[in-house]
């Protein structure tokens, strides 16, 4: 087989690796705001600040992962970016290296053979 030839033949594994980015997983961003406690607008704001403080750090996440190629889609309560191009080893790597710590991200990679999903 020659050189030509590994080029024409489809890849034998293919991988897809997904950076999930919460929203929400620090609890602290709605402290003070229990069911029936009473409350004034400074928790509303406090809250509020806390929020968009982590939509912020999602946001530069997402920048983050767009320079690399990744694609990113809005989910419930998550957004995930996808790429086939990077791994997940290399873009946890990158992520930390960036000052992003490991609660504020999932990581979840597909490979896929040429005869199916393993």
């Amino acid at each position: 087989m020659t050189n030509d030839d590994n080029l024409t033949k489809p890849p034998v594994v293919t991988y897809l690796t997904q950076v999930r980015l919460r929203f929400d997983y620090d609890e602290s961003c709605l402290e003070g705001l229990r069911r029936g406690q009473m409350v004034d607008p400074g928790v509303i704001r406090e809250a509020g600040l806390r929020l968009a403080a982590r939509f912020e750090r999602v946001a530069a996440m997402m920048d983050f992962l767009k320079d690399r190629g990744f694609i990113c889609r809005a989910g419930r309560q998550v957004v995930c970016c996808f790429s086939s191009e990077v791994e997940a080893y290399e873009i946890k790597r990158e992520l930390i290296a960036a000052g992003f710590s490991d609660p504020e991200f999932q990581i979840v990679l597909e490979y896929t053979r040429g005869w199916g999903m393993l």
